[in-house]
């Protein structure tokens, strides 16, 4: 296959683009580069601020700190379980919403695809939130945090749009058959909505992953603790101290946390973020599809 020739004018904008998309991808690694460095960096180097993108001095006493900490895992285990729970039911009563405004001609469509939509404009805000949650008894539990957002309007349109793209005679087909609705729905729409249900479903999992106000007004009990409030706590109160990861230094006044190390710091925030790097990189072909796919009707 013959490629056209560029022309001077063409190579030099293509020459900026990269140069400018260079400089981009710098300004987002970079910083994850230097977290990591710190983390696996000896104290001398890191106290007088020589390290960049590279450890000096590699040292995992950090890594073993945080791995070994039962608490910090806990509050792990926590995030997965709702990130993963949270998204698998939240895709099923998406699908259940999205299926018949897709595909049915029922009495009040038009009025219910109208709430919904109504939602993305106006909500009842966090304070009705809160005591709807805490009247069915759900505070301090994982299913509070799973059902304050369950269904997202948002989530119910994109998969609405995605399922109006596959032809309805394959439904038709499968009715005469003698399916009903729901092996029609996990049978035939479900296998054909890959893209869309992957991109919900990343969607969903780092929404939960990066909760912080939710969890913060819900969770009382430490044991029950997500992840974001950990960090909250470790790295911007300074009450490792309460994880058993640093040690407690008392004043006349007050008490503070002043030893815990910034190895330990980074080392814990680089842990969070893993999870969310091996998982894009998966799920990046149905991202691309699902978003352009999931928006357009034929």
């Amino acid at each position: 296959m013959k490629y056209m020739k560029k022309s001077k004018s063409e190579k030099a904008f293509d020459g900026l683009n990269y140069f400018f998309m260079f400089l981009f991808v710098l300004m987002i690694i970079y910083p994850i580069l230097n977290m990591v460095a710190i983390s696996l960096s000896s104290d001398s180097y890191v106290l007088t601020s020589r390290v960049t993108f590279y450890p000096r001095g590699l040292n995992f006493t950090a890594y073993n700190q945080a791995f070994q900490n039962s608490m910090l895992m806990r509050a792990y285990i926590n995030t997965i379980t709702v990130a993963l729970f949270g998204a698998l039911s939240s895709l099923l009563i998406i699908s259940f919403a999205a299926y018949p405004l897709a595909y049915s001609d029922f009495i009040g469509k038009r009025v219910i695809g109208f709430m919904i939509l109504f939602t993305l404009w106006f909500s009842g805000g966090m304070i009705p939130q809160f005591l709807v949650t805490r009247n069915l008894g759900l505070l301090n539990t994982k299913a509070g945090l799973i059902f304050s957002i369950l269904a997202g309007p948002f989530h119910i349109i994109i998969l609405r749009a995605f399922f109006q793209t596959i032809p309805k005679s394959l439904m038709e087909s499968a009715k005469i058959d003698g399916a009903n609705d729901f092996k029609i729905l996990f049978r035939i729409v479900w296998p054909l909505s890959k893209p869309a249900l992957a991109l919900i479903a990343l969607w969903i999992v780092v929404g939960h992953w990066n909760a912080y106000m939710i969890p913060l007004l819900y969770l009382t009990d430490r044991n029950q603790f997500t992840l974001q409030i950990v960090l909250r706590d470790i790295v911007l109160l300074s009450q490792a101290y309460i994880y058993g990861m640093a040690t407690e230094i008392q004043t006349a006044d007050t008490i503070s946390n002043t030893a815990l190390p910034e190895q330990t710091k980074n080392a814990v925030v680089f842990i969070a973020m893993v999870p969310m790097l091996i998982l894009y990189p998966f799920l990046q072909k149905y991202f691309v599809k699902g978003v352009m796919l999931g928006a357009v009707k034929e």
